[in-house]
């Protein structure tokens, strides 16, 4: 048996760790992008005249910056449900250190290049092997009864939001550090990417000499004892509830992810800022994210059925998303993100508590994978939506457009049954 203790813990701060290096990522990637993209290889420049982003007003770097996050969701997209089922028969130990084998490298890649091209083969490769998440998520589910869900998946979107804290923080720090100029100046080289590779490595190691494997052996065996059933996107659909469930958890990914995608441009185009300031900002979203999943989640956890805070949540982002855009800096506009922020919590956790108390013991890799495949369809189609019109219409038209899909989102959880999933 499994000491479910440790294994709770190794896995929050295996993810922590990786987390922290994907907050580092995560603010300053649009902005490296985009000046990637102003001076365009020829073959980018072609699709900029045929997109229409050539013109006066037009911003094609921001275009690229989507292209970018889209790569990655593409590949996460397809490998994540198939990496979530492999965990479901060899395990999540050996599955979750490959993954973030793989982010590590392609990490290094992001900061030894400086050509667009080899930055989508990182995103590429990262992606490939970004089912990291989905199989913690897993692991956090084999280490815990089902009344607890609730609470074990706020511990993974706690993790989430101390890295968000800490991550864009030391991005902005490493950016205008006097080593990541000088790096950047004399060789190219991008200091924060660096440090993201290391924490990715240093999760790896903890996942090998700290993690106890958390799949039990009869689970394992049940699992490998099942016939070839498919792909686990189409087994998960044919549970009752699960299409809608796995549809709300795209929308509202989309959703998100267009102000995701967005946000360092839209503080950009409206603040000035930059690198540090953009990293400052997502390091105070990651401390509401941690408020909430640190502490919040439990109390609504024992107070809200999860229908209702999935309600909840998607009633806050949906209300707060088009303010963005014209609340003044800076407590206006700051006191926007709460509700922004912890609505998006709310959604998630309710989400994923919903769906894993639906699947049986030996498909919860699988479900996971699947979960996370939905969401990745939002990253791809939130970023690449959003950064298109945001570059052809500009941030109000955006930040509407992703209230919009959340609202959607909204409707469809109210088709949920009223009966909590036993």
């Amino acid at each position: 048996m499994i000491d479910s203790h440790r294994a709770r813990l190794a896995i929050f701060f295996t993810v922590f760790m990786d987390l922290l290096g994907f907050g580092i990522v995560i603010p300053i990637l649009p902005l490296y992008a985009k000046a990637i993209a102003d001076h365009p290889s020829p073959w980018m420049a072609q699709v900029d005249r045929f997109l229409g982003l050539g013109g006066a007003g037009t911003t094609p770097g921001a275009f690229w910056a989507g292209v970018a996050f889209l790569a990655f969701s593409l590949m996460q997209f397809i490998a994540t449900p198939i990496l979530g089922r492999v965990s479901d028969l060899v395990g999540r130990k050996p599955v979750l250190w490959i993954s973030l084998i793989g982010t590590a490298v392609g990490y290094v890649m992001l900061a030894l290049t400086s050509r667009f091209e080899w930055v989508l083969a990182a995103r590429v490769l990262d992606g490939i092997t970004g089912g990291n998440i989905s199989v913690a998520q897993a692991a956090m589910a084999d280490s815990s009864k089902p009344e607890e869900r609730s609470k074990v998946m706020g511990m993974i979107g706690a993790a989430f939001g101390l890295g968000f804290v800490l991550g864009p923080a030391l991005a902005g720090v490493l950016s205008g550090s006097a080593m990541g100029l000088r790096m950047l100046a004399t060789h190219g080289w991008h200091l924060p990417f660096f440090v993201a590779a290391g924490l990715s490595l240093l999760a790896s190691l903890m996942v090998i000499f700290w993690m106890p494997e958390t799949l039990t052996d009869e689970v394992r065996s049940r699992a490998k004892t099942e016939e070839s059933r498919g792909h686990a996107l189409i087994q998960a659909m044919k549970r009752p509830g699960m299409t809608q469930i796995m549809a709300i958890a795209l929308l509202a990914m989309a959703g998100f992810s267009m102000m995701e995608g967005t946000f360092a441009l839209l503080a950009h185009a409206r603040f000035d800022f930059h690198q540090r300031e953009v990293g400052y900002l997502f390091a105070y979203i990651g401390i509401l994210i941690v408020l909430y999943q640190g502490g919040l989640v439990r109390m609504v956890a024992k107070r809200i059925p999860e229908r209702v805070a999935l309600w909840a949540g998607l009633l806050l982002m949906a209300l707060s998303l088009p303010f963005l855009p014209t609340a003044p800096w800076k407590w206006p506009f700051l006191l926007v993100l709460i509700p922004m922020a912890w609505g998006s919590g709310m959604n998630t956790t309710a989400t994923s508590a919903l769906a894993s108390r639906l699947t049986p013991a030996e498909d919860q890799g699988g479900l996971f994978g699947t979960m996370n495949a939905m969401t990745g369809l939002g990253r791809i189609v939130g970023p690449l939506a959003g950064t298109f019109v945001f570059a052809r219409w500009g941030g109000h038209a955006t930040y509407l457009a992703s209230a919009g899909v959340v609202v959607v989102a909204l409707l469809l959880a109210f088709t949920l049954p009223r009966k909590e999933p036993a």
